[in-house]
C-alpha cells in the first residue's frame, strides 16, 4: 500500500495543507474524552478510541495511529504491533477511527478554503 496516496497526512505528502498526524491524534483524544452522542453517525469512532485508551493507554493508541497513518501499516498490522498478537482487532477499530478523523479534518480544511 502506498500510504502517501491512502493517508494524506503531512508526514507522507509534505503538503502543508494536509493535517499532521499530531492533529489527527489530538482530534482522536479530544473525541474520546468527549464522545459524540450514540445516535451521531460517526459517534462509534469516538467510542472505539475511548475503549482502546481505557484498555491499553494513550501511548499504545497513539503508536497505533502513527503506524497506520504514517508508516503505512494495515490496521491489523498496526494493531498487532501496538496491542499484541491477540488484540490486533483493536488496531482495526483505532485505524478506522483515525482514518475517519483524518477525512473529517481534510473536509474541514477544504470547506474553510472554499469559503
Amino acid at each position: 500500500m502506498d500510504s502517501a496516496k491512502e493517508y494524506r497526512v503531512q508526514e507522507n505528502t509534505e503538503v502543508p495543507a494536509h493535517p499532521s498526524v499530531d492533529t489527527v491524534i489530538s482530534r482522536a483524544l479530544e473525541r474520546a474524552a468527549d464522545p459524540r452522542p450514540t445516535d451521531h453517525p460517526n459517534g462509534h469512532f469516538d467510542r472505539y478510541i475511548r475503549d482502546a485508551l481505557d484498555r491499553f493507554g494513550e501511548e499504545d493508541v497513539v503508536n497505533c495511529i502513527r503506524l497506520t497513518l504514517v508508516d503505512g501499516y494495515t490496521h491489523r498490522m498496526a494493531g498487532t504491533a501496538a496491542f499484541g498478537e491477540e488484540d490486533y482487532v483493536w488496531g482495526i477499530n483505532v485505524g478506522v477511527a483515525a482514518t475517519a478523523y483524518l477525512r473529517e479534518l481534510l473536509q474541514e480544511r477544504e470547506t474553510a478554503r472554499n469559503s
